[in-house]
């Protein structure tokens, strides 16, 4: 009763009987008619089962069958059917897609499957893909567990050789579920991944979401090794802090890429304003004001003291609503940062245009003011998805 609950955080229950709806009845080679198949060829042999390319029908097309491993043959071939009905529901332009059962008389009992031309994700990453490819690998691979757990469903064996990268377009495609799970199989105690889930303290009669989420942390982690520190660690998490969710993990995803388009942007804008302050060309002094400028030193003295402290009291004031902002939005947070440089430049202003004969001297004030306190703002800003993370954590 606990399991089915946490699944239904995920999507409305669905009519989990239709999973055990009985034996599969495989189709014959009489009945795939003059798709006969050719041409085999081994591409995998591991674990429980073995992995064949042949030709049907003038296309490539993947065969999957259980070994006749002594004393196991029973057992492999329960969970080859396991996965079929499984897998033979999902449709998904993220996950391979599931044929049919067939009968095949040089392999026996298979599941047909098609022919994805690719390459495993650490392959992938080898060939050192730019930032906004690994960003839209990420995203599909995403997509394809939100899939699976709205129909409450874990892969429960995320890793890089489960998961193919087409040639074409490098799209995602996840393949394998013979670790996979849904309510109709749960404790069927079948085991887990030894690459990926070893690590993970969890009991292997049961298979979570969580599960794939902790893969997911470790996926990323590949993809993006000097970045996204914040959500990873929130993915590989072993307290209540990890994401329950993989929606969760893909908005903060988001928000994180949000805020590094969003600096520059930023950073362009308050340099414009430096650059146009610092080139303006300021009015000569007049006579009089060089006439009386020796007289009110010490009123300039005292005068700059005040201004260094209405400036610090501003910075203040907005570096400490940048840090309490942990539940906005990065684009409320540039905003207050915008905010800050806006206040400072009206002070200016007014301080001018009070004090005219100290123009020169308030300009340089106000500069070294507004780049000191826009670095320590800025970097406020960079941590922000910490700030998030960490906030999030106390909840």
């Amino acid at each position: 009763m606990h399991i089915r609950k946490f699944f239904c955080t995920f999507a409305p229950s669905m009519d989990t009987n239709s999973f055990t709806s009985g034996p599969i009845r495989p189709l014959s080679s009489q009945e795939l008619g003059a798709n006969r198949l050719t041409d085999y060829e081994l591409l995998s042999d591991s674990g429980h089962n073995l992995i064949y390319r042949a030709q049907m029908g003038g296309k490539w097309v993947v065969l999957k069958t259980a070994k006749p491993t002594e004393g196991e043959q029973t057992r492999n071939q329960l969970l080859l059917e396991r996965e079929f009905e499984i897998m033979h529901r999902l449709d998904s332009i993220y996950v391979v897609q599931t044929i049919s059962m067939v009968d095949d008389p040089q392999l026996g009992r298979a599941i047909l499957m098609e022919y994805i031309h690719g390459r495993p994700l650490d392959r992938f990453i080898a060939e050192n893909p730019s930032y906004t490819e690994r960003r839209r690998v990420a995203d599909e691979l995403m997509e394809a567990l939100i899939f699976l757990h709205d129909r409450q469903i874990v892969h429960g064996d995320l890793k890089p050789s489960n998961i193919l990268i087409t040639a074409s377009g490098n799209h995602v495609r996840l393949i394998d579920f013979g670790f996979a799970d849904n309510e109709a199989y749960i404790a069927k105690n079948i085991g887990t991944s030894p690459s990926i889930s070893t690590e993970e303290q969890l009991p292997t009669d049961v298979l979570l979401p969580e599960r794939d989420i902790y893969a997911l942390g470790k996926m990323l982690a590949l993809l993006f090794p000097h970045s996204l520190k914040p959500v990873i660690r929130r993915c590989l998490a072993s307290d209540r802090s990890r994401y329950i969710s993989v929606r969760q993990v893909r908005a903060a995803l988001h928000r994180y890429w949000r805020m590094m388009w969003l600096l520059p942007v930023m950073m362009a804008v308050l340099l414009a304003i430096v650059a146009f302050l610092w080139l303006s060309p300021s009015d000569e002094p007049s006579p009089q004001q060089m006439t009386e400028q020796h007289s009110v030193d010490s009123t300039w003295l005292n005068l700059k003291y005040e201004i260094g402290k209405q400036y610090t009291s501003l910075y203040i004031t907005y570096a400490d609503s940048l840090s309490h902002m942990p539940e906005k939005t990065m684009n409320a947070a540039i905003y207050k940062l915008s905010g800050y440089a806006n206040e400072l430049l009206k002070e200016h202003k007014h301080l001018t245009d009070a004090y005219p004969q100290y123009e020169d001297s308030l300009q340089e004030l106000y500069l070294s003011h507004l780049i000191r306190d826009h670095n320590r703002l800025r970097s406020i800003c960079e941590d922000y998805p910490i700030i998030y993370s960490n906030a999030n954590k106390t909840e």
